[in-house]
């Protein structure tokens, strides 16, 4: 199985020219962390992760669809270990 630390260097891996795709692996790794301290429930991590989820999805006119492919991979993790708990 894999583990929020493997997923969050997966986004941390994601290097882009694009500045909004790295703000938004930025973002996640914040709400993670956020999360794992109690900040935000678990219900509220997803809705947030998942609303940045969608906004890359929206945003198809990305020509760096390999970091798409590796930031939804890495989003879908974390949206499935948070529902695991």
């Amino acid at each position: 199985m894999s583990t929020v630390q493997e997923h969050q260097e997966q986004l941390a891996s994601v290097s882009s020219k694009n500045p909004e795709v790295t703000e938004m692996s930025g973002q996640i790794h914040e709400y993670t962390e956020m999360c794992m301290r109690g900040e935000i429930s678990r219900a509220e991590y997803i809705e947030l992760v998942k609303d940045i989820q969608r906004q890359l999805n929206i945003n198809q006119h990305m020509v760096e669809q390999d970091n798409l492919i590796l930031m939804n991979t890495a989003i879908n993790g974390l949206i499935n270990l948070a529902s695991l708990a």
